[in-house]
């Protein structure tokens, strides 16, 4: 049996991870939040530029106050 890697967070990890598993887990928690950013604007630019993604158009002020006021 493998010697359970050592846990850098307070979440508990199945015992079959390995330490490329570990790791990805440690760089994901440790990031800052412009990190994250960065990391979510690549993706969203490789999801439309691959076709995963259709752009949306963007909706006028007006309409999305006109949205929010509308009865439920």
């Amino acid at each position: 049996m493998a010697n359970k890697p050592a846990v850098s967070s307070d979440l508990t990890q199945p015992e079959d991870w390995n330490a490329d598993d570990q790791n990805l887990l440690s760089a994901t928690l440790s990031a800052t939040p412009a990190q994250r950013m960065a990391w979510l604007e690549e993706a969203l630019r490789v999801a439309y530029a691959s076709g995963a993604l259709k752009p949306r158009r963007l909706i006028e002020k007006e309409e999305w106050e006109g949205m929010s006021s509308s009865p439920r």
